[in-house]
């Protein structure tokens, strides 16, 4: 799971581009925080609805103010004789597959994941919030983004903090660590060593993903349409990964990631066609729930049984693959299975716009990029999708 928000309409990528080039790494830290402290509060997303202290925010803004203080430049690294050479040759490979989503791809350059950041664990933390009664996240509202379904976290005891206290109103929390996010123009987006994953060929073909799914975010955000956000990133990340390999020279090297790589992609389309009905089921539960006004003791009753249902078909679909602990093992709630619901958009919105595109990832980017400039850039696309499966025997 990755964290990332930032808004784009208003565009804000070009201030990026307007950055001093004389100044340090320090100095720069500074003039963003002078410059863009409102898109820093936004960035970290961490007002909620106008709700936290000024203490809270000062907490947050200090966790991403050490994160950019650590950073140093990739190419440091890479020639740094203290970098071991597991890292040395992933920082390598992630840093090619960047040149190919922006060559390649169309992916957004400049600045972007030039640096690297290892802060020692998790980047942070996202906590997802819904109702018990009914399959809707709790959504938070953020200037310029617009709703997004969850709160970022630097600090884990603020996170669990904020999760009890959801818990204790009655709601369905699901927090977890995060690997990565995207600061999208706010602030140069770094490489994070949990981005990196393990030093296998598994752990490569997963870092080459992230790298892709991250400059997806840094290249189009579309303010209070989360599901398309993440979903297309996923796209991007999943399917531009079998594409690096699958362009790559070195035979011997690239086979065997490129299967990987390839089988992930299928993971990942087979994932979505199993969360579908899920989600479908425990909608219809929620609404004849509603309509004949059942008990709240016999809904959660009820429910905790369809979860346990829903557990055990996840053991049943991927008895090999156990990507998801909590799915297979529990306990399930409604934030933990509209968490899958954001990154995994089941609905064929993202396939159909890939085919409106001839299965051209490049032409797929290009066409959400044009959609960011738009006014009505969301709903564009989505009946672009529909058009397309309309048209489609």
């Amino acid at each position: 799971m990755r964290w990332r928000k930032i808004s784009c309409q208003p565009s804000l990528s070009h201030l990026s581009n307007e950055l001093p080039r004389h100044l340090s790494d320090d100095s720069m830290v500074r003039y963003w925080l002078r410059r863009a402290s409102v898109g820093l509060a936004v960035a970290l997303s961490t007002l909620q609805e106008g709700c936290y202290t000024a203490h809270y925010l000062s907490q947050q803004a200090g966790g991403q103010l050490h994160l950019l203080r650590i950073r140093r430049h990739v190419s440091d690294v890479i020639a740094d004789p203290k970098t071991s050479e597991e890292l040395r040759q992933r920082l390598e490979v992630v840093m090619q597959a960047r040149q190919f989503g922006i060559e390649k791809l169309g992916l957004r350059g400049g600045a972007e994941f030039s640096r690297y950041v290892d802060p020692g664990g998790p980047v942070a933390y996202n906590l997802t919030v819904a109702p018990k009664h009914t399959l809707q996240v709790r959504s938070f509202r953020f200037p310029l983004v617009g709703r997004v379904p969850y709160l970022g976290f630097f600090d884990l005891q603020d996170a669990k903090k904020e999760s009890k206290r959801f818990a204790d109103a009655g709601f369905d929390v699901y927090l977890r660590p995060v690997g990565a996010y995207s600061t999208l123009g706010y602030l140069i987006s770094p490489i994070y060593r949990s981005m990196l994953s393990d030093f296998t060929d598994a752990g490569e073909v997963r870092a080459v993903e992230t790298i892709l799914h991250e400059m997806a975010h840094s290249t189009v955000f579309l303010p209070g349409a989360s599901d398309l956000n993440e979903s297309f990133a996923t796209m991007v990340g999943n399917q531009g990964a079998a594409e690096f390999y699958r362009s790559r020279g070195d035979i011997s090297q690239s086979e065997r990631v490129f299967a990987i790589a390839d089988e992930g992609l299928r993971d990942q389309k087979e994932f979505s066609a199993w969360l579908a009905p899920q989600l479908e089921r425990l909608t219809r539960f929620y609404r004849r729930a509603a309509e004949v006004q059942l008990p709240k003791k016999q809904l959660l009753e009820q429910r905790e049984a369809i979860f346990q249902e829903i557990s055990q078909s996840y053991r049943l679909t991927f008895p090999q693959s156990r990507r998801y602990k909590r799915l297979a093992e529990g306990p399930i709630n409604n934030a933990l299975m509209l968490s899958f619901a954001v990154y995994h958009e089941s609905s064929g919105l993202q396939e159909a716009l890939m085919a409106l595109c001839d299965g051209d990832l490049k032409r797929y980017v290009s066409l959400y990029r044009e959609a960011r400039v738009r006014s009505d850039g969301a709903e564009w696309l989505r009946q672009l999708a529909k058009l397309q499966r309309s048209t489609v025997p």
